[in-house]
């Protein structure tokens, strides 16, 4: 009797494993899509706060450990008005130039000439500190304590203060409320304090940061966000992560970065969320409270006027989910602009990058040219769709349509594994964007060759094109300072050799750009290296054209 239920058991496990199988592979039909007025409220994601109208830098003479608990303040202080700025170097001359420029007043020193410290700073904003209290833990280098004392300054409102910088707290008159030091924090001690106090933390985010960087600490204060970080080699560390992951609303953002790119993002998928790598974004409080600007404003492309001699291609140069690179000066993108070459190069850029800096985005598009912009992977955020259940993939993309319709963006890019999915699941995950106006259609990076996975195939879901990857401009290596004009000049033979034909998708290419390994120089190589039989168009107009002039049906050159 006893095997009897053990069989049984086996027998239910086994049909339970199908079933949810089943269910992700096949996500069934997506609802009607949501209103405009809908997808607006959806994109509007945190609380909005002033700008104070004087700005107070910090520019330098404060250790890494003191510059901690200043950005604790920050965060503590931007709950009212976003008054602090730490200069990090990275693009903040360019942050602090729009600041003075739109009339903000930047106090760099105290009537007495000096430099902001944590002890010329701390008298002038006590008020923002609940009861002049501090949590006391290590220092900046261990993830753990860093996590967990900003975890208690968001709750709390206390300051974050690293033993390096008590006794100065102390002449200031703070007093010790809690402290992190007389003992290793551990993954229960995490789990306890989420536990006790989740209730506090905002549920549609999670700031997922180790020790070694610093951004995002003071948006996390400011807006109530947990904090987190999980080895993905480690699955105790992985489990806690994953039961916080599964608390969070649908389509919920994960700032930050991780151990493990594809296992990391997996997960996060998995529970419906997407990541903005993002771990060195700073000054979110303060460049959060800047206007918003509008990222692209072509809504509308047309398809251009073919030639049927000619292969039209699409140049996209890759990784514009990554918010921190567009933050710290877009360098691959303004050195490609100064070159005033005309040709209309397609850049992936986070529809959500108004929340991380609307400076960065107002530098970008002041400077578009014929140039122009899609979304990163994959449409709102870092997600791989084939992760994500019906109800998942729903939420996320709703929330992918009211990102691309508050930011402009018309184009989506999609990274992920589909290969490892039969043509028509795949088209079945595509329906869900797909139903939606604003979306034209998307451009497919597919693993695991480099984005090129997908040779070229278009699907088209519901009369619009989503075209894979064809040919990845990433040296095999992996090293930027071995690309060479002679592989460069054989990538661009390759494409030379396209055929013609403009009712066929064997005449239309996206040629993917690895900004890690191609710069602008090499690019502008390449481009040099084309034969008139080739014409660059925007990602934008190869959709359109694709659209207006291919037989509607999944194809492969």
């Amino acid at each position: 009797m006893g095997y009897f239920k053990i069989f049984i058991a086996l027998i239910m496990s086994f049909v339970m494993f199908l079933s949810n199988g089943i269910t992700s592979l096949f996500p069934g039909t997506p609802a009607e899509p949501k209103s405009e007025e809908e997808l607006l409220s959806i994109a509007d994601l945190f609380e909005k706060y002033e700008l104070s109208d004087e700005i107070y830098v910090i520019n330098g003479g404060v250790s890494t450990d003191e510059r901690a608990a200043i950005q604790s303040l920050q965060g503590l202080v931007a709950r009212d008005k976003a008054t602090i700025f730490i200069n990090y170097g990275m693009d903040s001359k360019t942050e602090l130039a729009f600041l003075e420029n739109a009339g903000y007043k930047l106090i760099r020193t105290d009537e007495n000439g000096a430099n902001w410290t944590l002890k010329n700073l701390v008298p002038r904003f006590s008020s923002y500190i609940t009861d002049n209290s501090y949590v006391l833990f290590t220092s900046t280098e261990t993830t753990e304590q860093i996590n967990m004392a900003f975890n208690y300054a968001t709750v709390y409102g206390c300051l974050a203060i690293p033993e390096s910088c008590e006794e100065t707290a102390k002449t200031l008159g703070l007093k010790k409320a809690y402290d992190l030091t007389e003992k290793e924090i551990t993954v229960n001690d995490q789990d306890a304090f989420y536990e006790e106090h989740k209730a506090l933390f905002r549920t549609d985010a999670l700031v997922h940061q180790n020790y070694m960087v610093s951004g995002l600490r003071d948006f996390a204060v400011q807006q109530n966000i947990f904090i987190t970080y999980a080895m993905d080699s480690d699955y105790v560390e992985r489990t806690f992560r994953d039961k916080v992951l599964s608390e969070l609303e649908p389509s919920s953002i994960v700032f930050g970065w991780c151990q493990y790119e594809i296992k990391f993002t997996e997960s996060v998928s998995s529970f419906g969320h997407f990541v903005i790598p993002s771990d060195h974004c700073f000054n979110m409080t303060i460049l959060n409270a800047c206007e918003p600007q509008q990222i692209s404003e072509k809504k509308d492309v047309k398809a251009p006027e073919l030639d049927p001699e000619k292969h039209y291609i699409a140049i996209v140069y890759s990784d514009g989910d990554n918010a921190q690179w567009i933050s710290n000066g877009y360098q691959e993108f303004h050195t490609w602009q100064s070159y005033g070459i005309d040709t209309p190069i397609t850049w992936t850029f986070a529809p959500l990058m108004n929340e991380f800096s609307p400076v960065a985005v107002k530098k970008a598009t002041d400077k578009l040219g014929n140039c122009s912009f899609i979304t990163g992977p994959s449409g709102a955020g870092y997600a791989r769709v084939s992760k994500m259940s019906a109800e998942k993939l729903e939420a996320y993309s709703d929330f992918t349509a009211a990102t691309m319709l508050a930011s402009g963006l018309t184009t989506m890019t999609l990274l992920d594994e589909p290969l490892s999915l039969p043509g028509f699941l795949w088209e079945n995950k595509l329906s869900y964007f797909a139903r939606y106006d604003n979306i034209n259609g998307g451009i497919l990076q597919i693993d695991p060759t480099r984005y090129a996975g997908g040779e070229g195939k278009v699907f088209f879901v519901d009369d619009k094109p989503f075209v894979s990857v064809r040919l990845s401009l990433w040296y095999p290596s992996g090293n930027a300072d071995e690309v060479t004009n002679e592989w460069l000049k054989e990538q661009a033979e390759i494409v030379n050799n396209y055929s013609a034909d403009i009712n066929s998708i064997s005449g239309y290419s996206v040629i993917n750009v690895h900004p890690w390994t191609v710069g602008p120089d090499d690019l502008a190589y390449f481009v040099s290296q084309l034969d008139d039989g080739v014409e660059v168009i925007s990602a934008d107009e190869l959709i359109a054209a694709v659209t207006q002039n291919i037989p509607h049906k999944t194809a492969k050159p």
